[in-house]
């Protein structure tokens, strides 16, 4: 019956996260996967032809969601900016719905076809940012020597994005205040942090 097969599908799915969450791609077990979902492995097989197809069933999703976020549309302040709180708000949104698999694509994909996610990520970051700032920067006369340099900062926002949740696991509270706090102190929205009070509360 069909509900029985959705059932078994759902419960490798389920065991796969906790495979891949606890050994990353390369040292995750099929034969432990189907264990752990209650079924033989040959079953397994029925429904994914390999560790690399249930692997990618599970995060090629997340992945074109999170790309979807990098470039979608945030509101825009008074010089057509991205509003910060709306960045924030989709961020946890996304990280709410999708928090395992997404950690898991950036730090436990080595061996996939997803192991260069974060620098994909960092470079589409740094389109993005290019796109933005380019012609409001030129139209202040401002000029940047070496454009690398937005590199370095979408490459500074994944990483501090990633210890940000790896620091805080399950404290959805603090990591919103912190990812709050690194994109204010980055992009000098120094209006914003004497107003908003996240930046004066005691996180402790």
């Amino acid at each position: 019956m069909q509900y029985l097969k959705d059932e078994i599908k759902s419960s490798i799915i389920s065991a796969a996260l906790d495979e891949f969450e606890e050994k990353g791609f390369n040292d995750a077990s099929i034969r432990t996967i189907a264990r752990n979902a209650g079924i033989a492995t040959g079953n397994l097989y029925r429904y994914f032809n390999s560790k690399e197809e249930l692997f990618n069933y599970i995060m090629e999703p997340v992945s074109e969601r999170f790309t979807g976020l990098i470039f979608g549309d945030f509101k825009a302040d008074a010089n057509n900016l991205p509003v910060l709180a709306d960045v924030v708000d989709k961020i946890m949104s996304f990280y709410e719905k999708d928090s395992r698999e997404f950690m898991i694509l950036l730090d436990k994909s080595e061996g996939s076809v997803y192991q260069n996610l974060k620098e994909n990520l960092i470079d589409l970051i740094e389109k993005r940012m290019k796109e933005e700032l380019r012609s409001k920067l030129k139209a202040e006369g401002i000029i940047i020597a070496d454009e690398f340099i937005f590199h370095i900062l979408a490459s500074m926002l994944i990483e501090g994005i990633l210890r940000i949740l790896k620091q805080c696991k399950g404290d959805d509270r603090r990591i919103r205040i912190l990812i709050s706090q690194m994109l204010a102190l980055n992009l000098n929205y120094f209006e914003i942090m004497k107003k908003d009070p996240v930046f004066s509360r005691n996180l402790k």
